[in-house]
């Protein structure tokens, strides 16, 4: 009996020790089929990052994370209280001097009016000047020789300077209501040129105020959106939106277990799995592996695939 709890001992301590559980479960997927399924978000190769230069706070996004944009496109809208007041200011501006060209415009179509109407009438007066002068002068040379009466002679003279006074007050209308109507539109000339300022300002203004509306600088797709409505611009983080801007080419950033990364490398193949690619996969290669990252590159088969999203990813250890 001695003998036998003895080798028993003895093959108890022959046997060999435990592997820790981790290192039994990395081996155990390493070995399994050589191959291995790891998941990761998906990148876009390029992309822009779109800023603004202007202080304020973010008014509205009109874009979200995921959607695909074209080039001019509004994305954002910053609030500026300090370009808003100055774009208001201006177009009161403009207002008020487009109010004193059309008051003007309508002065002067008065004036030229009155003018025409004045100048019309001292036409007449001396028309009929001229008839009466002439009757005077025959009477004044009858009246010499003592062809005419008196009487005749003296109504001839009445009605001559009443015709002559006439005429020279409408004349003096005429010139008045001339003058008038050129003083007017050398007043329109200086009121356009007031309102052609004032555009110019609210065309500065509204150019500035232009720049709080934030536009997308190429066709691609929003992978990330900074910031909520409301909240305020600072001098250090201006970002507002990463547009990946090549969608041919899309990346799969991996951080694999140190067991595992030692059995990959670049240009090995692998399948890349999606929502909408479950079953058949779509064909990639590792890239590129830095320290603990591996990037696994892949063409995009079509626009179901964007970034952002998950997948996993099939690779056949070597």
């Amino acid at each position: 009996m001695l003998a036998a709890i003895a080798a028993g001992a003895l093959s108890l301590l022959r046997r060999p020790k435990a592997q820790p559980a981790a290192q039994q479960k990395s081996a155990q997927v390493v070995l399994k089929g050589k191959e291995i399924s790891l998941s990761g978000t998906i990148y876009t190769a390029k992309f822009i990052d779109v800023e603004t230069q202007l202080a304020g706070s973010i008014d509205e996004f009109y874009v979200g994370v995921g959607e695909e944009v074209f080039e001019g496109q509004l994305l954002a809208k910053i609030r500026n209280a300090g370009l808003e007041t100055a774009r208001e200011s201006a177009q009161t501006a403009v207002e008020a001097a487009q109010t004193r060209v059309n008051t003007v415009e309508s002065s002067i179509i008065a004036a030229r009016l009155e003018a025409s109407r004045t100048r019309a009438d001292a036409s007449r007066a001396r028309n009929e000047f001229d008839r009466v002068e002439k009757v005077y002068l025959r009477q004044q040379m009858l009246h010499r020789e003592g062809a005419t009466a008196r009487l005749t002679f003296e109504k001839a003279q009445r009605d001559f300077e009443m015709t002559q006074a006439e005429l020279k007050s409408l004349d003096e209308m005429a010139r008045q209501a001339e003058e008038k109507a050129a003083g007017l539109f050398r007043d329109l000339e200086v009121a356009k040129k007031l309102l052609e300022e004032r555009n110019m300002e609210l065309d500065e203004a509204a150019s500035d105020l232009s720049a709080a509306e934030i536009h997308s600088p190429a066709d691609g797709i929003v992978i990330e959106r900074k910031g909520e409505p409301g909240q305020e611009l600072t001098a250090e983080n201006r970002q507002l939106l990463r547009i990946g801007v090549d969608l041919s080419t899309l990346t799969i950033v991996l951080e694999p277990e140190p067991p595992v990364l030692k059995y990959l490398q670049v240009g090995q193949p692998a399948l890349i799995y999606s929502a909408d690619h479950a079953i058949d996969g779509i064909p990639g290669v590792v890239k590129e592996i830095i320290d603990s990252r591996v990037w696994v590159e892949f063409t995009r088969p079509g626009p179901d695939v964007k970034p952002g999203q998950t997948a996993q990813v099939r690779l056949k250890l070597e």
